[in-house]
């Protein structure tokens, strides 16, 4: 497969092919919804494609290291996202004395800083845009639910020349990382009002995207580009699931 290309900070990306076969459940799914509420880190774009997250999980770590306040049982742990909860389930445990509000702080400002360093180099998903755009053009209205500073997100839709094709909220992570998903906050957030929670559609890679959509009422369809991630998300109870994203098109 070819590389994405980048002119003028815009990226591109050659065109998708699929032969997979899309169940019934896809047409049916994609019918009903007035908005789609996608994740950003898989189904529109990988953020860490050129800034790896075990770089800025090892940055954090050393953050916490330094000030002392340490969750023993993440050590070594690659996922940025999940030392930054843990550190802040520890701070609400400690009422945020002991240093640790300060810990937690300089953690979220080093996450922020290395996100909006990623989303330059971010690498979009094959079929992505073409769906995005397909699905702005029929009139439904598109949200962005993700864990990812929403700095991120709206740099790499930018680079994607979709941001225009988002007219629903963009919804990233805040100063609480205990509000991230699985927790239902950030869909209730990137909902349109005034449209039924069943006539949404969230297109998540993770169990906790899942997890988050199922709190809510949301419908839910999963996807990943690996059979590994595909296997996780049907550990979690995905029912649908999707290799690629252009899949989607044909049923818009």
């Amino acid at each position: 497969m070819e590389t994405p290309s980048q002119r003028g900070g815009f990226l591109t990306v050659p065109p998708v092919t699929t032969s997979v076969t899309v169940p019934d459940a896809m047409r049916e799914m994609l019918s009903r919804a007035q908005c789609i509420v996608f994740d950003l880190d898989g189904p529109i774009a990988r953020v860490f494609a050129g800034e790896p997250a075990a770089v800025i999980a090892d940055e954090l770590w050393e953050i916490a290291e330094r000030d002392g306040c340490l969750v023993e049982e993440l050590r070594g742990c690659p996922d940025p996202m999940a030392l930054l909860y843990g550190h802040t389930a520890e701070m609400r445990r400690n009422n945020g004395r002991g240093g640790w509000a300060e810990t937690v702080a300089k953690m979220h400002d080093q996450l922020d800083a290395y996100e909006r360093k990623a989303a330059e180099s971010a690498t979009p998903t094959p079929g992505a845009a073409a769906f995005i755009e397909a699905c702005h053009a029929s009139g439904r209205t598109l949200s962005v639910a993700t864990n990812n500073h929403v700095d991120a997100a709206t740099r790499i839709l930018a680079r994607m020349s979709v941001r225009h094709c988002f007219e629903g909220p963009v919804i990233g992570r805040g100063r609480d990382a205990l509000l991230m998903k699985p927790h239902p906050a950030p869909l209730r957030e990137a909902m349109v009002r005034g449209v039924a929670v069943d006539r949404h559609l969230m297109i998540g890679d993770t169990g906790t995207d899942f997890r988050a959509a199922r709190e809510v009422g949301m419908p839910f369809y999963g996807y990943h580009r690996s059979e590994r991630g595909r296997r996780r998300l049907r550990e979690a109870g995905v029912p649908l699931i999707a290799s690629g994203m252009a899949e989607f098109l044909p049923f818009v």
